[in-house]
């Protein structure tokens, strides 16, 4: 539960002194904009970290108010030199590492809502020096599109069929059985929100849209998960690059017992998902890090493709395309919300929002239904219960294998083998704007290594425009350093290298019984090709033209031209990977509740349905046996399209318990 007592007045002017030291006001620089004579507290940065640090878990909000009663007196030292702060908060940090954790953090927050924090024009007094006026206003409607159930306290529903979870996997899952007349109920832990809310602020999309918040670290503090939790799931807030299941890993699932996987009748999911999503290449526009992408890419002789995307051509507009991560509020973007799902609920299929499945619950080997609770968007908290002779779990690999823990079922493999795709980020500064928030935010794929290696290798994509996460991401030397490299925002080009990843980590559950992630990247070859990426991809950079590259490592020195790029490379190699090292992030989770053969290693058939109970079925990336090696929400669709023919020959129509 979150403490709503307000700050005290020292904590508020501690919290702003902090603020202002890792985000200053700096004189003596040319400064048409005002970029530089800005700080944290001229953005309205205190408040809203006030109001974020109100909603905090109680043991959160709790050491964060420790370290600012700590360091009561920096709000002294407000008028001191910037050298001066930062020699002081330096030294707190080397005596204590907790309250270097804690900085770490405030800092972080301190630029992301520096930088992205907006006025009541939805403007910020920093994105003038980057020529960018924000996400901008489109005609949206202002009520949600999908029909929302909200059930009484203790009441008992019935279905054929429960999904948990409305993403890629659950809503297409749902949308298959609905139309071979199953009564279905779609349960989603997310909400919906109209379109006139989407797509026009990034600290509103973390905040509504994403799990945990939006960038959430792993428990060992290796990796930054980003994962959709929203009605649509990832769908709503993804890039919209629609990859097709690599050749190799489709013989390698088969090879897993995954029938099918490597013939036609797989081309025929892939094809049909495809289709209903209206993927093409024709709203696929090239901004300015895609035309350096390919420039180097073609210099260097590597292979690259146009992007397939989920957009509809009649709604596109490449103005509002840049910002499709934060939601769309076009329409262009075909989310499982405004197809699959649409099409179940057309259909006769319940869809309850803001429904969070506690357990599944099974009777003689078999599934009879789920427990759920239910948050009201007025705050109230409901409990009831959907009887179902089929449950499919769809709730992300994330959630997923936490659900099948707590539920007591699934067998020894729960949780085990996640798999993240571990993205690195290099930025090249260019001589001029590249003008990045405009046109598809991945529209192009570099995949000249996308199987190097036994199948494992990595591909080279764009980003989506940000202007917080941009900076929290930022590599930290000190403030004028960093806000010299942010005034040069506009001139970047910031590319991934996304590894398929042969290592995986764990989900288990933590002491409330929710998810608790951990991840290193320390299989051999996964360090490999993430080191072999970033080399990749500074050399694609450097041969596009720039003339400073860096890493996201606050401690690896920048390339500049006329340097030798292969010494900083090896220079860059040598530094660790994960916490404290190069940053790592995650927009891919898959794997912890994988389909095979063996109940010892995996959780489901391969058609699915779980070994140790009948009726539960995985329909999410979780149910990938290995890491697809490539965006895998086509993968995922494909893959529930298939598992949906199978709850198909088991579920007969009105069949309830």
């Amino acid at each position: 539960m979150s403490d709503p007592t307000p700050l005290t007045p020292r904590q508020r002017r501690t919290l702003a002194a902090l603020m202002d030291t890792y985000l200053p006001a700096l004189k003596g620089r040319p400064d048409p904009h005002g970029f530089f004579a800005t700080s944290a507290s001229d953005t309205g940065a205190p408040a809203a970290a006030e109001a974020l640090i109100a909603e905090l878990p109680r043991a959160d909000r709790a050491g964060l108010l420790e370290l600012l009663d700590g360091l009561a007196f920096f709000s002294r030292l407000h008028r001191a030199p910037l050298k001066v702060r930062e020699g002081v908060l330096n030294a707190v940090a080397a005596r204590n590492a907790r309250a270097a954790g804690g900085l770490t953090a405030l800092r972080r927050l301190t630029l992301m809502l520096g930088y992205a924090v907006t006025d009541g024009q939805g403007r910020n007094p920093f994105w003038p020096q980057f020529g960018y006026s924000g996400p901008l206003g489109a005609e949206a409607r202002t009520t949600p599109d999908l029909p929302n159930t909200e059930p009484e306290d203790g009441a008992v529903l019935t279905a054929d069929v429960v999904v948990i979870g409305s993403g890629a996997g659950g809503g297409v899952i749902a949308g298959e059985l609905s139309a071979r007349g199953l009564k279905v109920t779609v349960l989603e832990a997310g909400r919906q929100y109209p379109d006139a809310d989407l797509g026009r602020s990034e600290l509103w999309a973390y905040r509504h849209l994403y799990w945990r918040g939006g960038p959430a670290a792993t428990a060992d503090g290796n990796v930054s998960l980003l994962a959709g939790q929203t009605v649509g799931g990832g769908t709503t807030v993804n890039w919209m690059n629609c990859v097709r299941t690599p050749p190799e890993v489709r013989e390698e699932w088969a090879r897993a017992g995954l029938r099918g996987l490597d013939t036609a009748e797989f081309d025929g999911h892939l094809d049909a998902v495809m289709r209903r999503l209206q993927a093409n290449n024709e709203c696929s526009e090239f901004n300015g890090t895609h035309q350096r992408m390919i420039e180097g890419a073609m210099r260097l002789g590597y292979s690259f493709q146009r992007a397939y995307r989920n957009a509809d051509p009649r709604l596109h507009d490449p103005r509002h395309a840049g910002h499709c991560g934060f939601g769309d509020a076009t329409g262009s973007k075909q989310s499982t919300a405004r197809t699959y799902l649409k099409d179940a609920l057309e259909r006769g299929a319940t869809l309850i929002e803001g429904a969070a499945a506690g357990r599944i619950l099974t009777a003689g080997g078999h599934a009879t239904g789920v427990e759920v609770t239910l948050h009201t968007r007025t705050g109230e908290r409901r409990h009831f219960t959907v009887r179902a002779p089929q449950v499919v779990v769809a709730g992300g690999a994330l959630e997923t294998p936490a659900l099948l823990r707590r539920s007591g079922i699934g067998g020894p493999a729960v949780g085990e083998f996640l798999h993240l795709h571990p993205c690195g980020a290099v930025v090249g500064v260019f001589d001029h704007d590249q003008q990045n928030w405009w046109g598809a935010t991945q529209g192009a794929i570099v995949d000249e290594f996308g199987g190097r290696r036994d199948g494992y290798g990595y591909l080279i994509e764009t980003i989506q425009y940000t202007t917080g996460l941009s900076a929290a991401a930022s590599a930290w030397q000190d403030a004028v350093t960093h806000k010299e490299r942010m005034a040069r925002h506009a001139n970047t080009v910031t590319l991934i290298h996304l590894t398929r990843d042969r290592g995986s980590g764990r989900v288990t559950l933590d002491e409330g019984g929710q998810a608790r992630v951990t991840y290193s990247v320390s299989d051999p070859l996964d360090v490999e090709n993430f080191f072999h990426g970033q080399a990749s991809v500074a050399r694609l950079l450097a041969t596009a033209g720039a003339h400073t590259i860096y890493t996201l490592h606050d401690r690896a020195a920048p390339w500049h031209a006329g340097q030798d790029l292969e010494a900083r490379l090896r220079e860059w190699r040598a530094l660790p990977l994960g916490a404290g090292g190069h940053a790592v992030f995650s927009a891919h989770q898959m794997g912890t509740a994988r389909m095979g053969l063996d109940p010892a290693t995996s959780v489901a058939g391969p058609e699915g349905e779980l070994h140790d109970i009948q009726g539960v079925w995985v329909g999410d990336t979780s149910a990938f046996p290995t890491s697809s090696g490539a965006n895998p929400m086509i993968t995922c669709m494909a893959l529930a399209r298939r598992t949906a023919q199978f709850i198909a020959a088991k579920a007969s129509v009105g069949q309830l318990t």
